[in-house]
């Protein structure tokens, strides 16, 4: 989470502005970065 705070500060955003955010709405955030991508294994496009 640490890193989502630093880019939100190097983008511009005040830090009372970052620490005045509702902590769920910050832990969506989070949570939404660090989704993992759906891809489809080689072994599912051949049938498998």
């Amino acid at each position: 989470m640490d890193g989502l705070i630093l880019r939100m500060m190097k983008s511009g955003k005040d830090i009372n502005e970052i620490l005045n955010m509702p902590y769920y709405f910050v832990a969506q955030l989070f949570k939404n970065e660090n989704k993992p991508e759906k891809k489809t294994s080689l072994i599912a496009a051949f049938g498998g």
